[in-house]
């Protein structure tokens, strides 16, 4: 075993922040590249150090509460993440051709002033905690994966209270045509009065909600 794969493999293993993990392995592949410079054989290194899963233990063992349950919420949000980012549930094989975009300005789908009330308006009753009422603008395919009880979750995750809604940045709009259908594309970041959230809402050509992600 090479010394890359083995800290690649120690780092597969720990239960901590993605972070932290860059961190470890970095240290770890300059301790193990230091001894085996000083002359001592690879692999009289890796057999001291134990295999992956035991060296990888030793830090776990050590990882406060905080720092675990950080790596938990990271774990969470990547997960929903790829979920929400956009449930226009499509294969990627299906995808033959790369998708085209252009500004919604010169879109003969969408318009632009209600793309952009609609956005504010999903984004007010999300911050409102009026999951149901996002709910209702979502198309069927989108129902299908999330609800109410989904959209809180999500958003409770997110680890912090986000206080008043104060203001919408500028929003970047955007009209997508991939593999026969049309959508709208709007990412807008939103100030709060404990933190700031930058949402990517996604429509169908009728304007319900096909993609809702936020981070």
């Amino acid at each position: 075993m090479t010394a890359e794969k083995y800290v690649k493999e120690v780092g597969k293993l720990l239960k901590c922040r993605t972070s932290k993990k860059k961190e470890i392995k970095r240290q770890l592949l300059a301790d193990i590249n230091s001894q085996v410079a000083e002359g001592e054989a690879l692999t009289e290194v890796l057999n001291r150090m134990g295999i992956p899963w035991d060296y990888a233990n030793r830090y776990n063992d050590n990882f406060d509460k905080a720092e675990r349950k950080a790596a938990k919420r990271e774990k969470t949000l990547k997960i929903w993440g790829i979920v929400l980012l956009i449930v226009v549930v499509l294969a990627a094989a299906a995808y033959v051709k790369m998708p085209k975009m252009s500004d919604i300005s010169e879109s003969t789908v969408f318009q632009e002033e209600q793309v952009r009330a609609q956005t504010e308006e999903i984004i007010t009753l999300y911050s409102n905690n009026d999951y149901k009422a996002v709910v209702e603008y979502m198309d069927d395919e989108m129902k299908q994966v999330l609800n109410a009880s989904t959209l809180q979750y999500v958003k409770d995750q997110m680890g912090t209270d986000f206080g008043e809604l104060l203001a919408f940045g500028t929003m970047y709009m955007t009209e997508v045509r991939q593999s026969g259908s049309i959508y709208a594309m709007v990412q807008v970041n939103v100030s709060y009065a404990n933190t700031s959230v930058t949402y990517t809402v996604t429509y169908d050509e009728s304007m319900k909600l096909a993609g809702f992600y936020l981070k």
